[in-house]
């Protein structure tokens, strides 16, 4: 009986020990939503961001036929149960474009675009139990991420972009951060980067990316989106052209600080990162024409004097050992509006008679001719650090990894090369390498997953068409995890981790290309060598209790 009661309770401090020691993750397809091809579906076609309804088990998925050609011809929300069948659909064609839904409590805000993307946008409120609108708030220009807080606050991020950067007809409307007090008859406050725009000078300097033409700061700052502290007093939210997060104090709609991502050197492989515990590298696939023919599964992964631009775009948050952290899928995105175009090709660029001789003697003289090198490589023209017309850096789009900052934005780890590396060597049906000489895989969005006592990381790549999975419960050993994707599934935009009533975990994947949303379920199981270790310390006390007898 003790010999029981001591095996009972080793297996339950086995299972409630850290996963990153003794547990690892199936995941399994549930079921797959088609919204182009289901009657009475009015995503038109797409799938942009899903959110869980608690209170009702249901999903809600915002779409709109700016995604792809629709033969809808319509703009709305699709809510699904947790079967995979529609329950309901709203339309909202009418209220304008539809971009993202957060529910807590069963109340979902929805953000929509005006039909003039620069005027006032609006977040709409919806009883999930009724369908019925219960709000609408004005907020800025072109809202975007939608993001509840648990004290009943909703923050939009205002992304305010332009219609054009030509000189005589740009409406350029600023960024911002609207916050809403839902337990406050629905009052309406922004924090702003007004304060900012006599201070362009020592940001630049700081690293923060600021190239809109004719813009002020203020202007040219575009939240893309937000995530929120576990204390719920702090914002940290992506400016992804500006490579660059804001951290917004809550209580006082303050803007605090503006932090760079900075620059990853991907000519150094000596990056104190650890992944599985091998060292990641910089490495990156510059071409996407340097196979014979039309190759798409061409691996080239290599170090090249290049700087890659974080440029992040889905964020997400967690807390560990009392600390918070802040994680980024670190997509990169240039501007390409009338008037202003950002970016070149390597081949194409007018480079700096210095940086020209360091690269000639790096990688030889036909480096920005030959598709095997640089002539491919899409970069961005703020690489002329002086102002005199030509590059004095060759600066690519995205970091194509993720990373992890403290709470004031600091790196604290960068993923490196190991996506590129990981699919090349263990998925490489997932591999484009059309899209080798831009981003490559593209994270595009990040959730955390808290379960079994674990940190999961899910990351979604767009160009690749899949989740990656990571476990960060021990920031000196985080473990890749699985490769998610489903045939036919194409350019994964919004993630979504929850538990159900039965605290079963699930992952819903909003497609925004191919229009459809998958459902994965997620379930931890014990590693092998937790089952050994266990056999052995019972062995161990079974043999100890012989010896005492």
């Amino acid at each position: 009986m003790q010999l029981t009661r001591i095996a009972v309770a080793l297996s339950s401090a086995l299972l409630a020990a850290p996963a990153s020691a003794n547990l690892d993750f199936n995941f399994n397809h549930v079921w797959t939503f088609d919204h182009l091809n289901t009657s009475g579906s009015r995503t038109g076609g797409g799938a942009e961001i899903v959110s869980f309804d608690r209170s009702t088990q249901r999903l809600w998925v915002v779409g709109t036929d700016g995604a792809r050609p629709s033969p809808l011809g319509v703009n709305g929300i699709d809510i699904l149960s947790l079967s995979g069948n529609l329950v309901h659909s709203i339309d909202t064609t009418s209220v304008g474009g539809v971009n993202s839904v957060d529910i807590r409590n069963g109340v979902a805000a929805v953000s929509f675009t005006a039909p003039v993307k620069t005027n006032n946008g609006l977040v709409r409120f919806y009883d999930t139990s009724t369908f019925a609108g219960l709000q609408d708030v004005t907020v800025g220009g072109n809202p975007d991420n939608v993001t509840w807080t648990a004290n009943g606050r909703v923050l939009v991020a205002n992304e305010g972009e332009p219609n054009s950067y030509n000189q005589a007809t740009s409406v350029d409307p600023v960024g911002s951060i609207g916050i809403i007090d839902t337990t406050n008859g629905f009052t309406y406050t922004e924090a702003t980067f007004s304060h900012l725009n006599n201070q362009s000078a020592a940001l630049r300097n700081a690293g923060v990316r600021l190239n809109g033409p004719n813009a002020s700061v203020a202007q040219d700052l575009e939240p893309e989106h937000i995530a929120i502290s576990g204390d719920g007093r702090t914002a940290f939210v992506t400016l992804q052209e500006a490579n660059s997060i804001a951290i917004v104090d809550i209580a006082s709609s303050t803007v605090t600080n503006v932090v760079s991502m900075g620059v990853k050197d991907h000519s150094r492989n000596d990056t104190g990162y650890f992944i599985d515990g091998v060292q990641v590298g910089n490495r990156l696939d510059a071409s996407d024409r340097d196979g014979t023919g039309n190759n798409t599964r061409n691996f080239n992964l290599q170090n090249w004097q290049v700087e890659g631009l974080y440029m992040p775009d889905g964020i997400t948050t967690f807390t560990q050992g009392g600390r918070q952290f802040v994680v980024t899928a670190n997509e990169g995105d240039g501007r390409d509006y009338t008037g202003f175009l950002d970016e070149v090709r390597v081949g194409a660029a007018t480079i700096d008679s210095v940086l020209n001789t360091a690269l000639t003697n790096a990688h030889g003289a036909d480096w920005r001719t030959n598709n095997d090198k640089l002539n491919r490589l899409l970069i961005t023209t703020s690489g002329d650090t002086d102002g005199d017309g030509d590059l004095d850096r060759l600066q690519a789009y995205g970091a194509r990894s993720f990373s992890i900052l403290d709470d004031q934005g600091r790196l604290v780890f960068d993923s490196g090369d190991f996506l590129e590396t990981v699919i090349a060597s263990r998925f490489p049906n997932l591999w484009d390498d059309l899209r080798s000489d831009n981003k490559g895989p593209e994270p595009e969005s990040a959730v955390i997953g808290e379960m079994a006592g674990s940190t999961l990381l899910f990351l979604g790549l767009e160009r690749a068409n899949a989740i990656a999975v990571f476990d960060l419960t021990d920031l000196t050993a985080i473990r890749f995890l699985n490769m998610l994707s489903t045939p036919g599934d194409v350019g994964p935009e919004g993630l979504h981790f929850f538990t159900d009533v039965n605290g079963s975990g699930f992952l819903a994947v909003s497609n925004e290309t191919s229009g459809r949303t998958t459902l994965y379920g997620v379930a931890p199981v014990p590693l092998p060598a937790a089952g050994w270790l266990l056999l052995s310390a019972v062995t161990g006390l079974a043999a100890s209790r012989r010896r005492r007898t």
